[in-house]
């Protein structure tokens, strides 16, 4: 199988080379990259990849169900820590007979100068499925779970999350 990707890769996946407008909830994420220590990390490479508004990942398809969603997007953080990216809130899904059952989630890749790749999930707040998701129940600790899962917010006729990513220092590249 032949992998496709996006081109020109943004950080704006509601427009896959400008022909139209993805299908789906527009939303708007942004936030920080920082290390442990509430620094932030400049220049650190921020990836994102979801399911479009049909449930199917661009890998999956090269984009067919959705010719306008990217379903991969990049950025890189400015000197303040700071990302942003434009998406449709993604819907959960089954897989292979309902073996496996994901909420709605946004993959995050992070690659900060001279660190390792950390990769994580951003869920939803009011995501009704977060409960039966196999790797969201996995996350004991209440407050790692509620940071982990996004309130969206409609500021300006925009809905609107902010994910901040915390990196160790083995992530951060300060070891």
């Amino acid at each position: 199988m032949q992998v496709s990707i996006p081109d020109p890769l943004t950080n704006d996946l509601t427009q896959n080379g400008g022909r139209g407008r993805a299908k789906g909830r527009h939303i708007h994420i942004s936030g920080r990259v920082l290390d442990t220590t509430g620094k932030p990390i400049s220049d650190a490479v921020v990836e994102i990849w979801s399911v479009n508004a049909s449930n199917i990942y661009f890998v999956e398809d090269g984009g067919a169900s959705d010719p306008n969603f990217a379903g991969f997007g990049l950025t890189t953080t400015d000197k303040n820590g700071r990302y942003s990216f434009r998406t449709i809130r993604p819907r959960g899904y089954d897989r292979y007979l309902g073996l496996i059952r994901r909420t709605a989630h946004i993959h995050f890749l992070v690659k900060a100068l001279g660190g390792e790749v950390f990769t994580t999930e951003m869920w939803f707040a009011d995501e009704g499925r977060n409960s039966m998701d196999n790797l969201f129940r996995r996350i004991t600790d209440p407050g790692l779970q509620s940071r982990m899962a996004v309130v969206l917010n409609r500021i300006d006729g925009v809905e609107r999350g902010r994910f901040d990513l915390v990196l160790a220092p083995r992530y951060a590249g300060r070891v």
